[in-house]
């Protein structure tokens, strides 16, 4: 878990900007330039790390409040210590359930441009784990209530399951706001696309450091609705973009991304025996049939997409203002040229297609449950305009099928 707290201007936990490597010091794509960035982590954490580490959090804490300048690494993932990058940071702090108000009295103290706004961004999936986040907003607006120079505060989620304005709708999390957060913070809906896939522990000419490995396609994209417009100023000169149809661009993300390397991948599985060392890419390119079939079931699933968008009332602000056949074939190309490109292994695309254990039952369930939420739509629309299924992105359900019936899983290949 770790949450940013950025003084006049925007920044997300892990960026990617190319530049020199080490000692090199730069800021992040994602942050103003003149702004300052504070991290906070708790002093020990019992949430489990998404992603592939082989960094505990107490060593990963000891490592980030080194003393100046605050620093970490980053590359892309099968990347080497050439392309290495630094990116600094103003603060590091850990807290826990009694020293979190300390913490943020602590920033403050420091920071010299919090009357330009403040900008509270986690990194969190549970929404039970939200606690010391709302924690921490009640005491910003309670300043600046109060008088405190501090500027708008912005509160985002970088997570596409969960968006900040429908946590704070939220039944559990609604008592715990106070009428200051109410009244002086604005949620903002955010669409986040792969930053952080993993921390290391690396020696360096200085000493050890954390590495951050992190994808080069990574983005933040932020609804543009009048209570966010003051977001656009502080964010200028990144990378982060605005759209006023984040609810629509993130549907057509987990249909047109992630159910299509879903199809791709169980395909992919099926056909290399459950091979856990695949890396997608490489089976991709490995013959020009393999290819082609991502590409055929690329085509099928923005057929399926378009077809929705344009049958749903619901995207229909979308449709009056984006050319949508224009946005699917730039999105489409240019997602086949990640999965061509980036060293993606199958134990992490398919992580969650799990075999069943005395403790978790229903992996299965769960596992069909999400790919049918991300592929079906698609697939219907397509099969009611056609008169038939799609016939690559079907060849997705069926290798699911081959695999549970066989017993081959992330988890559990058969011999």
């Amino acid at each position: 878990m770790l949450q940013c707290l950025t003084i006049g201007g925007f920044h997300v936990a892990h960026p990617f900007w190319r530049g020199p490597s080490w000692p090199r010091l730069d800021r992040s794509c994602l942050q103003r330039q003149g702004s300052e960035l504070f991290l906070f982590n708790r002093a020990q954490s019992s949430v489990k790390a998404t992603g592939a580490t082989s960094l505990g959090s107490d060593r990963r804490n000891a490592l980030l409040a080194t003393g100046g300048p605050h620093r970490y690494l980053s590359q892309k993932p099968g990347g080497v210590a050439a392309d290495r990058f630094a990116v600094c940071y103003d603060g590091f702090v850990t807290y826990d359930d009694d020293t979190l108000l300390v913490a943020i009295e602590t920033v403050l103290d420091r920071a010299r441009r919090a009357a330009d706004g403040v900008i509270v961004t986690a990194s969190i999936i549970a929404q039970e784990n939200y606690s010391p986040v709302i924690a921490a907003l009640n005491e910003l607006a309670h300043r600046r209530e109060a008088g405190e120079a501090i500027g708008p505060i912005s509160f985002i989620a970088c997570e596409n399951t969960l968006s900040a304005p429908a946590l704070f709708m939220d039944a559990a999390v609604q008592p715990m706001l106070t009428t200051e957060s109410q009244v002086h913070v604005t949620p903002v809906h955010a669409l986040v696309d792969r930053m952080c896939v993993g921390l290391e522990e690396v020696e360096t000419g200085d000493g050890p450091a954390v590495l951050v490995v992190a994808e080069d396609f990574g983005s933040v994209k932020l609804q543009l609705n009048p209570g966010s417009e003051g977001l656009v100023a502080l964010c200028e000169g990144t990378t982060v973009e605005f759209s006023r149809h984040v609810d629509t661009e993130k549907q057509i993300k987990s249909w047109l991304l992630n159910g299509t390397h879903w199809v791709i991948a169980l395909q992919a599985f099926e056909a290399s025996h459950g091979d856990q060392a695949l890396k997608l890419n490489e089976f991709l390119l490995s013959h020009p049939s393999r290819l082609e079939f991502a590409r055929m079931a690329m085509r099928e699933m923005q057929e399926g997409v378009a077809l929705l968008l344009r049958g749903d009332p619901q995207f229909q602000g979308f449709v009056d203002e984006v050319d949508v056949d224009a946005y699917l074939t730039q999105a489409a190309d240019a997602i086949l040229r990640r999965f061509c490109s980036n060293e993606d292994p199958i134990t992490r695309i398919l992580a969650r297609f799990r075999a069943p254990t005395p403790d978790s039952v229903d992996t299965i369930v769960n596992f069909s449950k999400r790919f049918a939420d991300r592929v079906d739509g698609p697939m219907q629309a397509y099969e009611a305009r056609r008169g038939a299924l799609p016939p690559a992105a079907s060849r997705g359900v069926v290798s699911l099928m081959r695999l549970v019936a066989n017993g081959i899983f992330i988890n559990a290949a058969a011999a």
